[in-house]
């Protein structure tokens, strides 16, 4: 015949070790739960040179210089809204404009140009002209300034998405 045995609960065991884990845990953070320093900005300047004919006012809602912080798969990447540098509307109906952006993040931008908004729809955007310097990647310091090139042929936009 066999005997059952109580068996103990080890509670205390548990949460001493819990203790542990999380003491250790605090004192290997070196600024425990404050936010990490700030990494600062810089600025985004560039010209835009705009060649043939510009399209309807009925095809032309909208038109911003946007730098990405990443490569974009579809449209559905557009609400990565942290991830970007949006400018305010751009100038139409010009041959020439130029722009500045300040306190943009640090950080390098992949894929970067002027995107135009066709249709009435959220995503109803494309790229029409994207930046040629330096490959279209570029990298912005702390308190530096980069300067960029674009051309938007509105006839001959960029694939989208990219290759």
């Amino acid at each position: 015949m066999s005997r059952s045995v109580p068996i103990k609960p080890h509670f205390p065991f548990l949460l001493t070790g819990l203790l542990v884990v999380v003491l250790g845990w605090c004192a290997a953070c070196d600024a425990g739960l404050e936010p990490p320093e700030d990494a600062g900005s810089g600025a985004i300047e560039g010209t835009i040179v705009y060649t043939g004919d510009w399209p309807e006012a009925a095809q032309l809602r909208d038109l911003r210089f946007i730098a990405m912080r990443f490569l974009p798969r579809d449209t559905t990447d557009f609400f990565r809204l942290n991830d970007m540098v949006i400018s305010d509307r751009l100038p139409e109906n010009v041959d020439r404009h130029t722009f500045r952006l300040e306190n943009v993040p640090v950080g390098t931008y992949f894929y970067s140009g002027v995107a135009q908004k066709y249709g009435p729809d959220l995503l109803d955007w494309r790229p029409v002209g994207l930046v040629e310097t330096g490959s279209g990647v570029f990298s912005v310091g702390r308190d530096e300034t980069v300067s960029v090139d674009i051309v938007v042929d509105f006839a001959h936009p960029p694939p989208f998405p990219p290759p």
